[in-house]
């Protein structure tokens, strides 16, 4: 069995779509197939497609039910043990990084590591602690292109595709409560196009309170409570505080917070800010 199953969805991105080809095409790890899904595009992304046909174990072009579908597509035509979905316009960022992820060996049913998310003028690094728990996914999705999920596991359950934006939310959420295992990889993975559909600002925020009313166990409710009052509380004003001043003083209110928190309800609950801590974001490359 291959290692590694790469879905491609598109429509009507064909810049996007040639900066992933470019970005699949130049990795150094070879154990792998690509499957391309494409919406039944009219800017010739059909075109290009065909031109690199012989890279693909499986595409087509067609019309489909959107984002989701397209991606339950290729999951049913994948024969990896692990899947990473890598959509048009978003990368892998170096030609090593298949390399590095599986230089060490995938036992989990969730893999994921960093991610950049990709602005116009700027990049910013984002990364998920571990372990994972409730605390977290209440805030924060994994960023899926930074995410290798075991292939059983899509094809056993794909996602649902009345949800526009937050099915793989809503997939990710199910598999923890279900008992799935995560591993967290030191790499950082892709670079995150945010000019996508699931990027916008809003985008998915009636979803995600439908994901927490139909996926998240009643016991937890009280806890979904907790974690809504703490938006209101002066720890997030500290935290603010905290990001303008930086240095000594950025680590001593985060790791108290941190600590107050843990005590508190027994859920660190600080952690969902950790990926906006670190500092300055690293430049583009010119």
């Amino acid at each position: 069995m291959l290692s590694l199953s790469i879905i491609t969805i598109n429509y009507n991105n064909r810049e996007g779509l040639a900066r992933t080809i470019a970005s699949v095409r130049e990795q150094t790890f070879s154990d792998y197939e690509w499957l391309v899904i494409d919406g039944g595009s009219t800017d010739g992304s059909r075109d290009l497609i065909e031109a690199n046909r012989e890279l693909f174990s499986y595409w087509c072009s067609e019309p489909d039910q959107g984002i989701y579908d397209a991606i339950n597509k290729g999951i049913r035509h994948a024969s990896g043990q692990y899947i990473s979905c890598m959509n048009s316009g978003d990368t892998y960022l170096s030609a090593d990084t298949l390399s590095q992820v599986f230089a060490r060996p995938l036992t989990a049913d969730i893999v994921y590591g960093d991610w950049y998310k990709v602005y116009p003028d700027r990049r910013v690094h984002c990364r998920m602690p571990f372990p994972l728990d409730f605390s977290i996914f209440y805030y924060h999705n994994i960023c899926h292109q930074a995410m290798f999920v075991r292939t059983s596991a899509l094809q056993a359950k794909g996602f649902d595709p009345s949800f526009g934006v937050c099915a793989d939310y809503a997939r990710w959420m199910e598999m923890l409560f279900a008992g799935a295992s995560f591993q967290r990889v030191d790499v950082i993975v892709c670079c995150y196009d945010m000019s996508g559909a699931s990027s916008q600002p809003g985008a998915g925020e009636e979803e995600c309170r439908r994901i927490h009313q139909e996926i998240v166990p009643d016991w937890l409710r009280p806890v979904m409570q907790h974690l809504n009052q703490y938006e209101c509380t002066p720890d997030h004003i500290y935290l603010l505080y905290a990001r303008k001043r930086g240095g000594l003083l950025l680590f001593l209110i985060h790791n108290l917070l941190k600590l107050m928190n843990h005590l508190y309800f027994h859920i660190d609950r600080s952690r969902v800010y950790s990926h906006r801590l670190p500092g300055r974001c690293p430049e583009l490359p010119q």
